[in-house]
């Protein structure tokens, strides 16, 4: 069942993060935020985002995202449990839900050096759209 994540589940949210993210990062060659840091930006986005949860009897994936006009931004999805089929669902869960909103555009950000990710949401269709450069001072 995909339903809301409540705002006490949210320190169970950001300790997986930190741990999934940790080994993602790594791969990249970077360092992900803190689970504390994590918790924090999930608390103050908590009530003008959406953030919901795929929920099998326990927590199995979370997804993010944020509604600004006709278009979603999706802030964050990751699973507990890799290659299960969660991260699917839930795209298809956003995807149906921006279809019933009469959302346009559904947006994401994805490190250029993750190629899982690339491949996983190409897959559902999404196309590079933009470059974005940044500079490491």
């Amino acid at each position: 069942m995909i339903r809301k994540l409540t705002q006490k589940e949210i320190p169970f949210i950001a300790k997986h993060y930190e741990k999934i993210m940790r080994e993602q990062f790594k791969k990249i060659g970077e360092t992900p935020i803190t689970k504390g840091k994590y918790e924090n930006i999930l608390k103050e986005n908590f009530k003008d985002s959406f953030m919901f949860v795929l929920d099998e009897k326990e927590i199995k994936a979370f997804i993010w995202f944020v509604k600004e006009g006709d278009e979603i931004n999706l802030e964050e999805i990751f699973s507990i449990e890799k290659r299960r089929g969660h991260g699917k669902r839930l795209i298809n869960f956003l995807i149906d839900y921006a279809k019933n909103k009469k959302i346009k555009k559904i947006n994401i950000d994805v490190h250029f050096r993750n190629n899982k990710a690339l491949t996983f949401f190409k897959s559902f269709g999404f196309t590079e759209r933009t470059i974005e450069l940044s500079l490491d001072i």
